[in-house]
């Protein structure tokens, strides 16, 4: 009989975080971006759409929408403030193929209920390119079996939003937005709230931002 290899689990971790890497890239673009990429708020055309440091902050149908970029850092600081939740992407898919994340806070400063639809929102690029937000059954679908997997996916199944969302008067709910990759051309970004509903009005929210990226050396 053949010892087991003890070097076998953490090879098997490793191919599957290399095979979630290439399905983001795959989802996202051919390749990956070249060098790190900042994302910034663009000047918001919308009258009721401010920029607030590197944030955007909405009024849609009466209720505060905040939407902000978060960088490999910026998503490491939101799960540091999370107690008994962990950073939950592997380094390895975050440096071949980093997913854009993105945090929502909407507070419903009104007096009907705002319904709101995660799976349809979509981040569009300056040339047309469409991508919808990712699920939890998608990350699970790539990310079980992975090292640590059921620890990261709890704090995935607890900060993505991917779930319809209901909100009553004077509440509030926040929590992520990921996409895949960027893909390479990449300049400018609309961020979709295609489903977006106040008291039964159907408001949409867009938000704006533009890509720059820091070439390495």
């Amino acid at each position: 009989m053949t010892p087991p290899n003890p070097e076998q689990p953490e090879r098997g971790h490793v191919a599957r975080a290399f095979f979630f890497a290439t399905a983001l890239l795959l989802t996202g673009c051919a390749t990956s971006p070249s060098g790190e990429i900042v994302i910034h708020p663009s000047p918001q055309r919308q009258p009721t759409h401010q920029v607030v440091g590197d944030a955007i902050v909405a009024s849609l149908g009466g209720a505060s929408v905040t939407v902000q970029w978060l960088s490999a850092t910026g998503v490491e600081q939101y799960f540091e403030g999370k107690p008994g939740l962990i950073y939950p992407w592997p380094k390895e898919v975050w440096k071949l193929a980093p997913p854009m994340v993105f945090f929502l806070r909407i507070r419903n400063q009104t007096s009907g209920e705002i319904q709101f639809d995660p799976t349809l929102t979509t981040l569009v690029t300056q040339d047309g390119r469409r991508d919808r937000s990712m699920s939890y059954e998608d990350m699970y679908q790539h990310m079980e079996g992975t090292e640590g997997s059921d620890a990261r996916l709890q704090s995935l199944q607890a900060t993505l939003l991917s779930r319809y969302v209901v909100i009553p008067p004077g509440g509030q709910r926040e929590g992520l937005l990921v996409f895949p990759t960027l893909s390479p051309e990449a300049k400018h970004l609309l961020l979709e709230l295609t489903s977006f509903f106040v008291a039964g009005r159907h408001i949409p929210g867009l938000f704006e931002f533009q890509v720059v990226r820091e070439t390495t050396n």
